[in-house]
């Protein structure tokens, strides 16, 4: 039904991607192929995008040099910022672990441009817009 929905209004939008984009096309395959395979793997591989978007960052910033390298170093220190602010214990030279106190630990729940950053997307639990399901079947 919301299939349906979805094709009329392309119908409407722009008859010509009916035709031409397969997308669209397999959106009335969903229904059969959810009840045979399960969940949608597209998601499961949300945060995935997400870091994408941060390996890109990490490969504007880089001097094109070294770029592998660039890109090694700025995600290596991104982990290390990560362990430390969610409470991960690391080694503090002398044998012993230490591990953030709570105010470094709860600065991602302050700082959500902090959480975005990270690739860490904040979950609204709300769904999808038709306009972003559009723009994703044009892209």
């Amino acid at each position: 039904m919301a299939t349906n929905n979805v094709l009329d209004l392309f119908s409407r939008i722009e008859p010509s991607k009916i035709i031409t984009k397969p997308k669209l096309h397999l959106l009335t395959h969903l229904p059969d192929d959810i009840r045979r395979y399960g969940p949608l793997i597209g998601e499961s591989t949300e945060s995935f995008e997400c870091y994408n978007a941060v390996f890109r960052s990490c490969s504007v910033l880089s001097n094109h040099q070294a770029p592998s390298r660039d890109i090694a170093i700025q995600l290596a220190d991104q982990e290390g910022f990560k362990q430390r602010t969610t409470g991960g214990w690391w080694p503090d030279g002398s044998g012993g672990w230490k591990r953030s106190g709570p105010g470094v630990c709860g600065s991602l729940e302050r700082y959500t441009a902090l959480k975005n950053n990270l690739g860490w997307a904040n979950d609204t639990g709300a769904p999808p817009s038709l306009f972003l399901l559009i723009l994703a079947v044009r892209s």
